[in-house]
């Protein structure tokens, strides 16, 4: 039961980091400051979490640097989903959001479990997973159907590379937890693995804007053009989502495998993606819950439990 309600949290964790994240960047004008708070945040928490519970922050290095050189990517995985995430959900709305996410995790789970990739175990595609991913697809483009019309945001071409960003993200979600879950494994200890994910995030987004300054300067990380608004104190929280997330799935993984682990991602995820819709969470712009959202959720929930099940 713990595991179900945890996997539940993780997912609702998603979009609600993404909103407060996309707040915050109106605040700092720059997706990467953002998500360089974010990390920073997650990584004193879970700082503050190893000091309590195993008294120190020791990490079993020589260990992981006896493993394979992807190891370390889940870090990489976590500023592809939030860098991408900040810049989708303006452009898309929480619900394509949360949809395009969950069908970038559902081509890559597929992938992930026919090959055994990063140390998982082998689940080869059937009949019952290929109708999956095509009513994955069905519950997508019913909802993102319904989207158009409620959300004005440049034309169907700038809409689509959003899309396509967004895609990637959810792909690197899958990716997360299959790396992350073997890192848990091999570190002793799912927070240390959270550590070093969140490390390993940091340092590739201030790498990206060390670049950046560079050759373009201030300008190419802060866009100045834009409108800053009034700072909230919890436009600093997406921190304590991201550990949610990158702590709570290296668990999962390690309870129930990657594939239970997604799933219950995606339920969370779509779940929280219409309530923000519908209560306008954090300024976001009313869209209300529609038959034909719903049924495409349904479908959508429908493929992705044959996936995780079969």
């Amino acid at each position: 039961m713990f595991g179900f309600v945890l996997g539940m949290i993780v997912g609702c964790a998603q979009p609600f980091m993404t909103s407060i994240n996309s707040k915050l960047r109106e605040r700092l004008r720059s997706p990467l400051l953002t998500s360089c708070a974010s990390f920073t945040l997650a990584i004193i928490l879970t700082a503050v979490i190893l000091l309590v519970m195993q008294g120190g922050l020791y990490i079993p290095f020589a260990r992981i640097l006896e493993e394979p050189w992807w190891i370390w990517t889940g870090g990489i995985c976590g500023d592809i989903i939030v860098l991408f995430s900040i810049l989708c959900l303006p452009k898309l709305g929480s619900v394509e959001t949360v949809v395009f996410l969950v069908l970038g995790q559902i081509i890559s789970g597929l992938v992930i479990d026919h090959f055994g990739m990063f140390g998982q175990a082998v689940i080869p595609m059937t009949m019952l997973r290929s109708v999956g991913a095509v009513l994955v697809f069905a519950g997508v483009l019913a909802v993102s159907a319904g989207q158009k019309e409620e959300v004005s945001s440049g034309d169907g071409h700038g809409r689509n590379f959003y899309r396509l960003l967004d895609l990637i993200a959810g792909i690197a979600c899958s990716v997360q937890i299959g790396v992350n879950g073997r890192l848990g494994e091999v570190a002793g200890f799912s927070f240390r693995a959270t550590m070093i994910s969140m490390l390993v995030a940091l340092a590739g987004a201030l790498l990206v804007i060390g670049i950046i300054l560079i050759v373009k300067g201030k300008g190419g990380v802060i866009d100045c053009s834009m409108p800053r608004i009034e700072g909230r104190w919890w436009m600093w929280t997406g921190g304590i989502c991201s550990l949610t997330i990158v702590g709570g799935n290296v668990i999962l993984q390690l309870l129930m495998g990657t594939g239970l682990a997604a799933i219950l991602n995606i339920l969370g995820q779509t779940v929280a993606g219409v309530l923000i819709d519908a209560t306008g969470f954090l300024g976001i712009e009313v869209k209300p819950v529609t038959l034909r959202k719903l049924a495409g959720l349904a479908v959508m929930v429908t493929g992705t439990a044959l996936i995780s099940y079969f």
